[in-house]
């Protein structure tokens, strides 16, 4: 068996997952910002830095749950989001 028995676990939003989120629902990141438009717009850039952070905090449910194979196909995802985000 590739992974043992699922653990039951609540796992905190890391701070770049909350920074993301405010920028998608136009919340400013800075504290004493100036409103933000309508609409914001983000970068590939910084979507795939998100995505890449997202594919960590997997990696490590995975490795807590004994998933090394899984693991190890998020490290390569990982790895591969972050070689896009900075490609262009």
């Amino acid at each position: 068996m590739i992974c043992e028995q699922p653990h039951e676990a609540v796992l905190p939003m890391t701070n770049s997952m909350h920074h993301f989120q405010r920028l998608l629902m136009g919340q400013s990141t800075k504290p004493n910002a100036t409103p933000p438009p309508d609409r914001v717009e983000i970068s590939r850039a910084d979507q795939l830095d998100y995505l890449a952070d997202l594919i960590l905090e997997l990696k490590e449910i995975a490795d807590n749950l004994g998933c090394a194979t899984l693991a190890g196909m998020l490290v390569v995802s990982h790895r591969e989001a972050k070689i896009q985000a900075h490609e262009r």
